[in-house]
This record gives C-alpha cells, structure tokens and sequence, in this order.
C-alpha cells in the first residue's frame, strides 16, 4: 500500500495575490524591456487572409 502526500499548508489569498502581481510586474518590465531593445523591430503579419476566416478563439 502507498503512502500518502503530506497535507500541505493552504496559502491565504493574499499571499496568493501577492505572488501574482509581483510575477505580473516582472513580466511587464521584461516585455518593456524587450520592446526598447535596439534589436526589437515590428512583428510582420504571417497571413492576414486567415484573419478572416477565424471565427472563434479556443483558449
């Protein structure tokens, strides 16, 4: 028979929030940063045509 897990400890929401608006915050800066490159350019459209046709997003 096996073991089972050890009970974790349930994180407050605020903890939780905490964590996420600090991940959020990092991602912004890195995505600014990436965009104020000098290597960054403006992405190019692979295929408008297919903008068209798409009528629904699955996410």
């Amino acid at each position: 028979m096996a073991k089972r897990p050890t009970p974790k400890k349930r994180r407050s929401k605020r903890r939780m929030r905490q964590q996420h608006s600090a991940y959020d915050a990092r991602q912004i800066r890195r995505l600014i940063g990436r965009q104020n490159s000098p290597y960054a350019t403006i992405a190019e459209k692979k295929d408008g045509g297919v903008e068209k046709e798409i009528t629904k997003i699955k996410a």
